[in-house]
């Protein structure tokens, strides 16, 4: 009698635990997170091999809270990619943020991310992960590389974000965010 009543009280306990959690999480609405802009945070002009030419660039975010009460993003990732021919994107990096951010209800803030691109390291990337897609598109690595670092203070070939991630934190409870986005908007 008595392991039933205490299991029976165990049962009754949890399925009202569940019910609390899942009332909460219905408060909580997902924050947003949009690309704003790309801004090229150092630029060094492209050399031929076997000069490493770095290309650093910074991805401001805006991300909006549409809560009443604070949240904090916990963390951030997404992968980028440029635009090598109209319509035809190659990812190249996928930077993370480890660095809590509270953003108070009904608040947008500002995060941004610098990311470093190396001129020997992308063409690697590109025959590795993508080597069969810029032959069929008639490209050549180094030209396409080359036409990036140098091309790239006009923002003259789409910067792509996608599988963009973020976790936020409140009292509330915890929600994932998904966002992506091209810069420049056209």
């Amino acid at each position: 009698m008595r392991k039933a009543l205490l299991t029976a009280m165990m049962v009754m306990f949890l399925a009202g635990w569940s019910a609390i959690g899942e009332a909460t999480a219905a408060k909580l609405q997902t924050p947003t997170v949009e690309l704003e802009r790309v801004e090229i945070q150092s630029y060094f002009p492209y050399a031929e091999k076997p000069t490493r030419v770095p290309l650093v660039l910074a991805f401001i975010f805006r991300i909006t809270n549409p809560n009443t009460f604070m949240v904090g993003m916990e963390d951030m990732r997404f992968t980028y990619g440029f635009e090598a021919k109209p319509g035809e994107f190659f990812d190249l990096n996928t930077p993370t943020v480890f660095d809590t951010m509270y953003i108070p209800g009904k608040t947008t803030n500002q995060l941004r991310v610098v990311s470093v691109l190396d001129s020997m390291v992308v063409p690697s990337t590109l025959a590795v992960s993508s080597g069969f897609r810029v032959q069929a598109l008639e490209l050549k690595i180094p030209d396409v590389v080359k036409m990036w670092w140098e091309q790239i203070g006009d923002f003259s070939f789409g910067i792509r974000v996608t599988e963009g991630v973020a976790s936020f934190i409140s009292k509330e409870g915890g929600v994932l965010a998904t966002f992506e986005g091209k810069f420049p908007r056209k």
